[in-house]
């Protein structure tokens, strides 16, 4: 049973948001919750760093950072377009390549950040006497860092599978699996730290023991009934394929890579810009502060992870209202994240500062940084969604643009603010200030044309509805979709086919949820010599193809003659991001042939 939302005939415009926009949100807020509950292992480390061990303890943490920032880099290159590729080959509805592809990156991964991590190991001290001349200080960096280098390229591994299990729309096993890893490492951190004295080492053995234990979580989805993806590592012995998949991969991550490369530069001139300025209590203002960030830099994530996968099918299926429909949701939902937490620090900055250790009498300087500091979330997580949108809609150059944008002001804007002598809150106005001018340019270059940087249709597009299946009304769209294909020069008999294979399919649907109200696209699009429907929908899991053959043939409906008699030429059905996704495949002369069949079965 079929009710139109708002259909405005007389634009033409069939096509709402609420499908699309709808799922999107869903995702994000539920990514967020997983990303942040993954963020607070780090705000864990440094509160109980400032409570149990002091101030020291909260500047090596800083100076830690840009090392730390090299997981982060060889994640953006290897592990970022992992998603990207696989969503792409299932958009063009090739799952055995989206499984290679998936296996070979995980390869890949492995060896590659087995390699850098023990070149890190290896070459830490004198990297670190870029940062610092303390030897008390270096110390206590290596004996944080080598647990975490050690494990890196393990929770790679993981990390990429759960990006890959995104497919899956499985966003609350990954939210779960946050939630377990945050309670597991604050069950450590205070038995390593409080009752074994490990000291800052035992905050890192705890982050490496309680995320191992959170990817058992996700391991877990590998026995999962729906699970649709697997690493195919047969892969390895085709090289040049396995090559061309993970140089496809880099090229995707190509910008997020930059952008992480970039951000460690920045991060490094901040951390000595803020050191030779206000010493170890400037360095734990700053670590302060990154722990805030952090947790908005992990909402920010938790939206691009959602808006990259949903693009990224939607265009690969060239479905460019769609895409739109996925960013804009996304930019919204960022918007109201960065508001709450730009109020909540704006409100409790020194209760913040307080709760980290932070000694009195730079407690209240601390305070005002945070209170400057924040003004740039919104800034910040608005170009984090950005540049991770664009190489889903294959804008990989404007998006590395972006990034030399944003970091090249703030490694200015820093040099500025120490130049300036005015005391550390002149660091933070200035970071501020080029956070915003960088997002001011990415929100001109992103809606300039009014079609967020893809076309404004897709040529082959015949007709696109959005529909709302509801028991109390029943409103039929088949003398629309008619009038399209006439237009389009469809014989008549083809066209009235169609849509009665469309009411078919949309009843279909509204049988699998009684009594609810369920989002239901369908778009028809031109293709070689017929038209490929597509119905999307955001009701429980079904599947056509299985349940078909089960059925009495005299008493099947046109869904299922399309299928079992031949009227389709092809018909397809995917479970993807959370969504029902059934295409089929109709020619006119396949059409009028199988009528005929249909007609002596009948007889």
């Amino acid at each position: 049973m079929i009710a139109t939302k708002e259909l405005k005939e007389e634009d033409g415009v069939f096509r709402k948001p609420e499908l699309i926009a709808g799922a999107t949100k869903k995702m994000a807020v539920t990514y967020i919750v997983g990303a942040v509950c993954a963020a607070l292992v780090t705000i864990i480390d440094s509160l109980i760093a400032g409570v149990s061990m002091g101030q020291e303890a909260l500047a090596a943490i800083a100076t830690a950072g840009p090392l730390l920032c090299f997981d982060q880099i060889l994640h953006c290159m290897l592990g970022f377009g992992i998603d990207k590729l696989m969503i792409q080959a299932i958009g063009e509805g090739d799952h055995k390549k989206a499984n290679r592809i998936f296996g070979a990156i995980l390869i890949a991964v492995f060896v590659i950040y087995a390699c850098v991590s023990g070149a890190l190991i290896v070459c830490e001290r004198p990297l670190l006497m870029a940062l610092t001349q303390d030897p008390k200080l270096s110390d206590m960096v290596v004996s944080y860092t080598v647990p975490l280098f050690v494990f890196s390229a393990f929770s790679e591994v993981f990390l990429c599978i759960e990006r890959a299990f995104r497919i899956d729309g499985r966003a609350r096993l990954f939210s779960k699996r946050g939630i377990v890893t945050n309670v597991a490492n604050i069950a450590f951190d205070l038995l390593l730290v409080s009752v074994f004295n490990f000291g800052i080492a035992g905050l890192a053995w705890a982050s490496v023991i309680s995320t191992t234990i959170g990817y058992t979580v996700t391991l877990s989805h590998f026995f999962s009934k729906k699970r649709t993806v697997s690493p195919d590592f047969s892969v390895i012995h085709s090289f040049d394929e396995l090559l061309d998949y993970v140089k496809q991969d880099i090229r995707l991550g190509s910008s997020a890579t930059l952008d992480e490369i970039l951000d460690t530069v920045a991060l490094s001139v901040q951390t000595a810009a803020i050191g030779s300025m206000a010493g170890a209590g400037g360095l734990a203002i700053w670590t302060v502060y990154k722990s805030l960030r952090g947790v908005v830099v992990s909402e920010g994530n938790g939206i691009s992870a959602s808006v990259s996968v949903h693009a990224g099918l939607l265009f690969g299926q060239r479905d460019y209202d769609g895409v739109r429909y996925s960013i804009r949701s996304g930019i919204t939902l960022a918007i109201s994240v960065c508001v709450a937490a730009i109020s909540i620090v704006l409100v409790l900055a020194t209760p913040i500062a307080a709760a980290y250790g932070i000694d009195p009498e730079i407690r209240q300087l601390c305070a005002e940084c945070l209170r400057i500091g924040s003004l740039a979330f919104l800034a910040m997580v608005f170009l984090n969604v950005t540049t991770i949108y664009l190489p889903s809609v294959n804008k990989t150059r404007i998006a590395g643009r972006l990034v030399l944008l944003e970091h090249g002001l703030v490694v200015l804007a820093t040099g500025i603010g120490l130049g300036l002598g005015l005391g550390l809150q002149s660091i933070f106005v200035a970071y501020v200030l080029a956070e915003w001018v960088a997002a001011s340019v990415a929100a001109v270059i992103l809606t300039r044309d009014g079609h967020w940087l893809v076309p404004d249709c897709n040529p082959q597009e015949i007709v696109s509805y959005s529909i709302c299946l509801r028991p109390d009304q029943i409103v039929t769209v088949g003398e629309n979709i008619i009038s399209q294909l006439h237009d389009r020069a469809y014989p008549s008999r083809f066209c009235a086919r169609v849509s009665q294979v469309i009411q078919e399919s949309i009843s279909y649907v509204a049988g699998h949820n009684p009594g609810e109200e369920i989002d239901t696209d369908v778009e028809i699009k031109e293709q070689d010599d017929g038209v490929t429907i597509m119905i999307t929908d955001a009701g429980v899991p079904y599947n056509p193809l299985a349940e078909t053959t089960t059925r009495d043939m005299s008493k099947v409906g046109e869904l299922e003659k399309v299928i079992i008699l031949g009227f389709s030429e092809e018909v397809s059905y995917d479970r993807v991001l959370d969504l029902n996704r059934m295409a089929l495949y109709l020619v006119p002369a396949e059409a009028s042939q199988t009528s005929a069949s249909a007609a002596q079965a009948t007889a």
